[in-house]
């Protein structure tokens, strides 16, 4: 049996549409399809050979290197709800954005469940438009809401397959979602299937509609506070104090779950919740952030004060690198290093090594 490269699962060296509507997703008829594929590749042919990919195969070492700045550094973050990324990504976001980068926030469910009044339809009108507004205040590319209901997301076969085709669509560089172990289902079920998804994203047989991009991601998991059944290991930092005030007014933006949703879970009456603008950004800021960006400075001091080498940020967001997917590239590290992040520790290192393709197994 011969091999091309052997893949080091160590959790340090290898780390971790069809049609795209906005509100609607991608056709849920759109299925993986074996009987298209040979249709699919024979229209691809490439030196006699059958093949999704037009030169170089992706999954190549070093490939990602060697194509790196033909296209800005993209930000892709997939969550499970129309909030998710402001709260967990919005600082890199912005800072991506204004290093000439690229950024996309998914939410996987449309919302229609969260709220002690209104009705699921109106509801999940109401969170799109929130996400939207919450998209121009963060100067972001796109804030994409798919089609499944809140709490009603699962990992199954259809939504792996939505999953593949949105990333291979969108072709970040980095791919951000939910760790695995999570309070909310909907997170865990997303986390499940994107890491599911990992390795398929370069498999040109799967979802054969959509081509396997020239950029597969790497993966990284936004921070929580679970410990079970491994607490979350923070391997990458970015600050969040310089981008506060903005994040605040994006926060704001939805007005459904911070103002009415969210606050009785931390104590707070709805009718108690000011009416007037900046008390609003006031109430976010003073009493809505425990278990947000403060609570990741409080968790993760000291590894913060260790990256910043000295008094790290008071607000911040946090990273874990996935065990799957790529490795990140050298330039790649690089560019998220300019743009102020953070790595605990020791940088990860990108996977180089030469292969013999006639080494036998």
């Amino acid at each position: 049996m011969k091999r091309g490269f052997v893949m080091n699962m160590n959790r340090r060296s290898f780390i971790g549409a069809g049609a795209l509507a906005a509100v609607a997703g991608f056709s849920k008829d759109a299925k993986c399809d074996d009987k298209r594929t040979g249709a699919v590749l024979a229209s691809k042919p490439i030196g006699g050979e059958r093949s999704h990919f037009q030169g170089d195969d992706p999954r190549m070492p070093g490939f990602t290197e060697k194509v790196f700045g033909k296209k800005p550094f993209k930000v892709l973050f997939v969550g499970a709800h129309p909030d998710d990324a402001d709260f967990q990504c919005g600082s890199l976001a912005r800072k991506v954005k204004r290093a000439g980068g690229e950024v996309v926030f998914v939410s996987c469910c449309n919302g229609n469940k969260g709220h002690q009044w209104m009705a699921s339809d109106e509801l999940a009108a109401r969170r799109y438009k929130e996400t939207q507004a919450a998209a121009k205040v963060l100067g972001i590319d796109k804030y994409i809401v798919l089609k499944y209901n809140d709490c009603c997301i699962e990992a199954t076969m259809e939504f792996r397959d939505t999953i593949t085709r949105l990333i291979r669509s969108e072709a970040p560089n980095l791919l951000i979602t939910h760790r695995t172990s999570d309070y909310h289902s909907d997170h865990r079920a997303v986390g499940m299937g994107v890491r599911d998804a990992t390795y398929l994203f370069g498999v040109p047989l799967y979802c054969p509609d959509t081509p396997v991009p020239e950029i597969l991601p790497f993966v990284m998991y936004a921070g929580d506070r679970f410990k079970e059944p491994a607490p979350f290991r923070p391997d990458m930092m970015v600050s969040v104090d310089d981008e506060l005030d903005t994040l605040l007014e994006a926060w704001a933006c939805h007005e459904s779950q911070e103002f009415e949703w969210l606050p009785p879970e931390y104590g707070y009456k709805v009718s108690e919740i000011p009416k007037d603008h900046a008390a609003r950004i006031a109430f976010l800021r003073d009493k809505m952030m425990p278990g947000r960006p403060r609570a990741n400075g409080r968790q993760h001091r000291k590894a913060l004060d260790a990256a910043w080498g000295g008094k790290g940020p008071r607000y911040a967001e946090v990273f874990e690198l996935c065990d799957y997917a790529r490795p990140p590239a050298a330039k790649e590290i690089a560019f998220l290093r300019l743009v102020g992040a953070k790595w605990v520790g020791k940088e990860p290192g990108a996977r180089n090594r030469k292969v013999n393709p006639k080494h036998e197994i």
